[in-house]
C-alpha cells in the first residue's frame, strides 16, 4: 500500500480517537497508543483497508474503532447470569487452523471437517456503527424464500475477478473437473499468517473453563439452536436457477451450515434434497448452495468454487475458500485450496460418496 495511504488511514485513525475524547500517538511500533495505555495495532486497520473499497475506507475504520472501544465496557462472560448465557450464547463456525492461534483458550472446539469447527461465542451488544444494516427476522418454513429478483450475483469490483483456469493433473478423481480456479490477488491484499478469531471480531469467545462451568454439551445444543434461529436477511438465485446465494448483516449466517437441515427446509421449500447439497462459505455473513439433482451439477460446482474462492478473497470477515458437500447431516470438504502472494487456487477433490451420486445422475 502507498505511504500516502498509509498516511491518510494513520490520520484518520487520530481524528477518530479525538472526536471520541482519546487522546493517541503514534508508537514506535507504528500501533495507536492511547493515553489511558490501550494500544490500536495499526496493521489489523490497514489489513482491513486492503480488503476494502478506498470509498469505504472511513465507514471501516470508523467500525472497526468504535467495535474496539465498546469492548472496554462491555460486562465479561463471567458476569452473565445462567439465564443470560443461555440466551445470548451462539455456536460459531471456524478455520480449525485460527484456533490454536487465538488469545482464548478454545480447546474445548469440535470439529466439523477437517479443516472447519464449531466453537461459542456472545455477540457483542453495542450500538450499530453507521451503515451496519438493521436485522430482519427469519422468514419461517413455507414462506417465499426470494425476496428480490431473480438475478445472477452482482460481479466483484476487483481486477480480473474472471476466473483463470490451471490445467491440473494429479488428482486421479477430478476428471469431472479438469480446472483449478486461479483467483487474481487484489493488488492492496496484505498477505499475513492465519487469522485468529480474536481479530476484526463482533463476538466474545467463550473459554474452556467457562464451557466447562455450564457443560460443554449443554451449551453446545443451546449454541446451535439459537445460532439456527438468527436471521437470513437476503436469498438471491441465479440466472440459470444452478445457485442459491444466502447472506445477511448477522455475523452468524455462515455458521447456519450447522442446522442444514433446516436451512434447506427454509430455502428449497417442497424439494427433494436426497443427494444433499454443496456450498461454500467465504465469510460470516454468506451461504452459496447448489442443490443436486443432476448432469448440471457439474459446472455449478465449478462455478461455485469460482464464486466462493472470489468472494473470500475481498473480506478481512472469511471464514473458508473451501466448497463443502453436505449428505445425510455429514459435512466433508471437496476441494483444495492453495494460497501464494500471487492467486488463490482452488482445486475440486470429490470424495467418493460424491462421486458416486454424480455418476448415478449421468
Amino acid at each position: 500500500m502507498h505511504s500516502d495511504d498509509l498516511d491518510w488511514i494513520r490520520g484518520y485513525s487520530l481524528r477518530f480517537l479525538a472526536g471520541h475524547g482519546i487522546e493517541a500517538v503514534v508508537d514506535a511500533n507504528s500501533d495507536l497508543s492511547c493515553a489511558d495505555g490501550t494500544t490500536y495495532r495499526f496493521e489489523e486497520i490497514v489489513r482491513l483497508c486492503a480488503s476494502t473499497a478506498r470509498g469505504n475506507w472511513a465507514q471501516a475504520i470508523s467500525g472497526h474503532l468504535d467495535a474496539l472501544m465498546a469492548v472496554r465496557s462491555e460486562p465479561r462472560v463471567s458476569d452473565l447470569t445462567a439465564a443470560e448465557l443461555e440466551t445470548q450464547v451462539r455456536a460459531r463456525v471456524l478455520p480449525s487452523a485460527s484456533i490454536a492461534l487465538s488469545a482464548t483458550d478454545l480447546s474445548y472446539a469440535r470439529p466439523i471437517t477437517d479443516d472447519l469447527s464449531v466453537v461459542l461465542c456472545v455477540e457483542r451488544h453495542r450500538a450499530p456503527h453507521p451503515g451496519r444494516t438493521a436485522r430482519v427476522g427469519f422468514r419461517p418454513p413455507g414462506t417465499a424464500v426470494d425476496d428480490a429478483p431473480t438475478t445472477r450475483f452482482a460481479p466483484l469490483p476487483k481486477p480480473g475477478s474472471a476466473a483463470e483456469a490451471v490445467l491440473i493433473a494429479d488428482e486421479p478423481r477430478t476428471d469431472r473437473f479438469p480446472a483449478a480456479h486461479a483467483i487474481p490477488t487484489n493488488p492492496f491484499r496484505v498477505i499475513t499468517g492465519e487469522p485468529t478469531p480474536d481479530e476484526h471480531d463482533d463476538v466474545i469467545y467463550l473459554d474452556a473453563a467457562q464451557v466447562a462451568a455450564h457443560g460443554r454439551d449443554r451449551l453446545f445444543t443451546i449454541g446451535i439452536r439459537n445460532t439456527d434461529a438468527e436471521p437470513l436477511d437476503r436469498v438471491a438465485t441465479s440466472t440459470d436457477k444452478s445457485l442459491k446465494a444466502l447472506g445477511g448483516a448477522s455475523v452468524f449466517v455462515a455458521s447456519k451450515i450447522l442446522t442444514m437441515r433446516s436451512l434447506l427446509a427454509h430455502v428449497y421449500t417442497g424439494q427433494s434434497t436426497e443427494h444433499g447439497v454443496v456450498f461454500g462459505i467465504p465469510d460470516r455473513h454468506r451461504i452459496f448452495l447448489h442443490r443436486i439433482s443432476g448432469p448440471s451439477a457439474v459446472p455449478a460446482i465449478n462455478e461455485l468454487a469460482s464464486l466462493t474462492a472470489q468472494h473470500h478473497e475481498n473480506t478481512a470477515d472469511g471464514v473458508s475458500p473451501n466448497i463443502y458437500h453436505w449428505h445425510r447431516d455429514r459435512i466433508t470438504r471437496i476441494s483444495r485450496a492453495e494460497s501464494t502472494e500471487q492467486k488463490l487456487s482452488i482445486t475440486i477433490t470429490p470424495g467418493p460418496t460424491l462421486e458416486d451420486i454424480l455418476n448415478s445422475l449421468t
